[in-house]
């Protein structure tokens, strides 16, 4: 089965991505593409849930992006009830990369701590662009085991340290362009790959065109040619780490 552990299907309803959900449902249907689907915020969250009463294939999660931190140091009692309601988490995490002023970081950490510490047993989905020691110092520091990191592209220490915490990898559509992207991989044990597409605005900002659920099959092949694999072995290898990370039930085929 095809797995992407990481996109917004939401973002599909907004004007900028064409408002059009059925295609994407379509995609996902015919190719049983089991698609978790991240939130940015509250918002996000409650329009995932509704998306993913369309189709088994869909894993709606509920998470508040590092761009959106600063909207929700005050709410942290709504944060507290949201995560109770998401058995995944993301996406969450740090960025000081995309977010130039400062002043925000530490809003920043103080909501991703606020994950951490009620997540210890969750799955949780981290964005770490820019800030990968601060999150992997965080992640130690409330002895979070349950990680995926979500599109890794900082240095290959802190990988290297992240890899021995045993922390899993997403790997998205950058693998097709970047000799950075491709290091990275080879560099993360299979045990530990995931898949993602971090549709439809990941792939827009490295392709110029929003990315579609059947883009999880280049990174695919991406990943086999890297590994030295068939694609088939690298599917059934992100199956079979998706279901011992997330001891989900993955849904039939038929």
């Amino acid at each position: 089965m095809l797995i992407d552990t990481h996109c917004h299907l939401n973002m599909y309803l907004h004007k900028r991505f064409g408002r059009d959900i059925n295609s994407v449902l379509n995609q996902i249907q015919k190719n049983r593409i089991l698609t978790v689907t991240t939130s940015l915020d509250e918002t996000a969250f409650r329009q995932n849930l509704k998306i993913a009463k369309k189709s088994k294939y869909i894993i709606p999660t509920f998470g508040v992006h590092p761009w959106n931190a600063s909207k929700y140091v005050n709410k942290i009692d709504s944060l507290k009830r949201l995560i109770k309601k998401s058995y995944i988490i993301g996406e969450i995490g740090l960025d000081y990369f995309f977010v130039k002023d400062k002043s925000k970081y530490a809003a920043q950490r103080r909501v991703f701590e606020v994950f951490l510490k009620e997540t210890r047993n969750k799955v949780i989905s981290v964005h770490t662009k820019g800030a990968e020691k601060d999150a992997l110092r965080l992640l130690k520091r409330h002895r979070n085991k349950k990680v995926i990191i979500h599109w890794y592209s900082g240095d290959m220490g802190t990988l290297k340290k992240m890899i021995k915490e045993g922390y899993y990898f997403s790997v998205g559509p950058e693998i097709m362009f970047s000799d950075h992207s491709k290091k990275i991989v080879k560099s993360i044990p299979l045990k530990r790959i995931l898949t993602e597409t971090d549709n439809p605005g990941g792939p827009e900002s490295i392709m110029g065109k929003k990315g579609m659920p059947i883009l999880i099959k280049n990174v695919v092949v991406e990943i086999a040619q890297i590994k030295k694999k068939t694609s088939r072995q690298i599917e059934k290898v992100v199956e079979d780490n998706f279901k011992r990370l997330t001891e989900c039930i993955l849904p039939s085929p038929f």
